[in-house]
C-alpha cells in the first residue's frame, strides 16, 4: 500500500492536488444523488469527496489493506468498501450504478479492456484518466520504464481504447502538471475523458476513403500517385500500412495481426533479420498498431476487435493481415478501399499465394455491400493486371466489350475471326508462372 504510488495520508491537505481536484471536479461533474462506483478507489480518499457531495458510492480496490485504512480514516455513511480485482471482472458482475469513476488506473493494468467492458456493462458513464504519452512518456530516454505502470496513452490511442470497449467520448478534461486544476480540453500531464455508451465498437472514427499499403510490386503505384498529388490526405482520408511499412510510410494506423510474442522469438533467433529490425521499432512506434494481441512493452498495440467484426461480418476467414485489414474497413462501413501493394506475386508462387483468395473474398465481400474497390493496374489482385477480355473466362471466340450504359452494364460480343492454335490453347491452361511474378519459378507444378 505504501510502496509509492498510492496517496496513503489521513488529512486531504497532505493528498498531491491533482489527485484530490480530480474527484472534486467529478463530484461536482456528475449530476446530483447519484449511484457511483469509484473503481481501484485506493484508500477512499476520493470517495469520501464524491460522498460528502451527496453521491452514493461503491469503493472498489483489490488492495484489503488499503479498504482496511478507508474504512478507519475516510468512511462516510454514502461509502461501501468493496473488494475487487481487474483482472476477473466480466459483464456487469459489479452492479448497476450511474457513473463510474476511475481514476490513475488504466495505466496500472496490462489489458484494461475488460475492465472498460465491464465498466460499460455496468454504469452509463465514465470518467477515467490516463499519464498523456505526448507529455508524460512511459519509456525515460535511459530505457526504463514508470514504476507500476504498463504504459501510457496519447489522447488518440487513450480514444481508440475507448471506443473499443463500447465508450464515447463526449467531453475531454485534463490536468497540466501534478499540481494543477482540472481544465476542459487540457491535454497536458493527465488526460480525463467523459464517455457515454456508444452502439459503434470501432478503434477508430469512420474514413470514407481508406488506403492500405502491402508490401507487393503495385506499392510503387501508391508512391508515384501521392508525389503527383503532392498529399497523401489529398488521396485518401486514412492510410493503413501493413508490417514494416508502418515505419517507411505516413500513416494512420499499422496493421500486424502476428503474435509480437511469436515475432520476438524470430527475432531472438535471427537478431540481424528484417523481423528484428521491425520489433525494435515498434516497441517505440507513435502510431498505433493493431494486432492479435497486446503486449505490455509495446504501447502501441491495439487489440483487433476479432469478436465484433465476426458478429458484423460472420465469417471467420482470415489467413493473412491484409486481409484482416480490408475485413475491418468493411466493417467500420467505409465508402472507399484503395489497395496497393498486396499483389500476391512472388516467385514461390505455389508455397506463397494463400493470402490472395482471401483478401479477394473479403474484397468480394466489400463489393456487395457497395464499398468502391481500387486496385492499381500492375495487381494481380482481382486480375486488374489482364486486359478486360482475360477476365471473362470461357470466351475464346467472341471478344467481350463491357461498359456501363448509366446505372446498368451492357456488353457487346464481336465474333473472332481466327481460332487460336492448339499450343495457345494449353498455354492458357498452364499456371506454371504467375503472370505477373518477378521471376519464373520452375519448381511449380502446372
Amino acid at each position: 500500500m505504501k510502496q509509492g504510488e498510492r496517496q496513503v495520508e489521513t488529512d486531504l491537505s497532505k493528498i498531491r492536488n491533482d489527485h484530490t481536484a480530480r474527484y472534486l471536479w467529478a463530484a461536482e461533474k456528475i449530476p446530483a444523488e447519484s449511484l457511483i462506483i469509484d473503481f481501484a478507489c485506493g484508500i477512499g480518499y476520493g470517495a469520501n469527496i464524491m460522498a460528502t457531495a451527496g453521491h452514493k458510492v461503491i469503493a472498489v480496490d483489490k488492495d484489503n489493506e488499503a479498504l482496511a485504512y478507508g474504512g478507519e480514516h475516510w468512511k462516510h455513511e454514502r461509502v461501501q468498501f468493496a473488494q475487487g480485482d481487474a483482472e476477473t471482472l466480466t459483464g456487469g458482475s459489479i452492479g448497476e450504478f450511474d457513473v463510474a469513476v476511475c481514476f490513475e488506473t488504466v495505466e496500472h493494468i496490462v489489458d484494461p479492456t475488460p475492465l472498460l467492458k465491464s465498466l460499460r456493462a455496468s454504469a452509463n458513464t465514465l470518467l477515467v484518466s490516463v499519464p498523456n504519452e505526448n507529455v508524460i512518456p512511459w519509456r525515460w530516454p535511459d530505457g526504463s520504464t514508470t514504476a507500476f505502470h504498463h504504459r501510457h496513452y496519447t489522447p488518440e490511442q487513450f480514444e481508440q481504447l475507448l471506443n473499443s470497449t463500447g465508450w464515447k467520448v463526449v467531453e475531454w478534461y485534463g490536468q497540466k502538471g501534478a499540481e494543477s486544476e482540472v481544465e476542459r480540453d487540457m491535454m497536458g500531464r493527465t488526460i480525463i475523458a467523459v464517455c457515454e455508451h456508444s452502439e459503434e465498437k470501432k478503434l477508430v472514427p469512420v474514413p470514407d476513403h481508406v488506403v492500405i499499403l502491402g508490401l507487393g510490386p503495385s506499392l510503387d503505384q501508391y508512391t508515384n500517385l501521392v508525389k503527383r498529388i503532392g498529399n497523401r490526405k489529398w488521396l485518401a482520408d486514412e492510410v493503413w500500412a501493413i508490417n514494416m511499412l508502418g515505419d517507411l510510410f505516413q500513416c494512420d494506423y499499422i496493421f500486424h495481426m502476428d503474435d509480437i510474442r511469436i515475432q520476438e522469438v524470430r527475432a531472438k533467433a535471427l537478431p540481424e533479420s528484417n523481423i528484428a529490425a521491425m520489433v525494435d521499432w515498434m516497441k517505440t512506434s507513435k502510431t498505433p498498431i493493431i494486432t492479435s494481441r497486446g503486449h505490455e512493452d509495446y504501447p502501441a498495440l491495439v487489440e483487433f476487435p476479432l469478436e465484433d467484426v465476426l458478429n458484423e461480418l460472420k465469417y471467420d476467414y482470415f489467413n493473412s493481415t491484409a486481409a484482416y485489414a480490408v475485413a475491418y474497413a468493411i466493417f467500420l462501413g467505409v465508402k472507399k478501399i484503395s489497395i496497393f501493394g498486396c499483389d500476391y506475386t512472388y516467385p514461390n508462387s505455389n508455397q506463397a499465394e494463400k493470402g490472395r483468395g482471401c483478401v479477394e473474398f473479403w474484397l468480394g465481400m466489400a463489393a456487395e455491400r457497395g464499398i468502391k474497390i481500387v486496385i492499381p493496374q500492375k495487381s494481380s489482385l482481382m486480375d486488374a493486371l489482364c486486359d478486360q477480355q482475360e477476365r471473362f473466362y470461357g470466351y475464346d471466340t467472341l471478344k467481350v466489350n463491357a461498359f456501363h450504359d448509366g446505372d446498368k452494364i451492357k456488353i457487346e460480343f464481336e465474333e473472332v475471326k481466327e481460332l487460336p492454335t492448339a499450343e495457345e490453347i494449353e498455354a492458357k491452361y498452364c499456371h506454371k508462372k504467375h503472370p505477373n511474378a518477378l521471376v519464373e519459378d520452375e519448381k511449380c507444378a502446372s
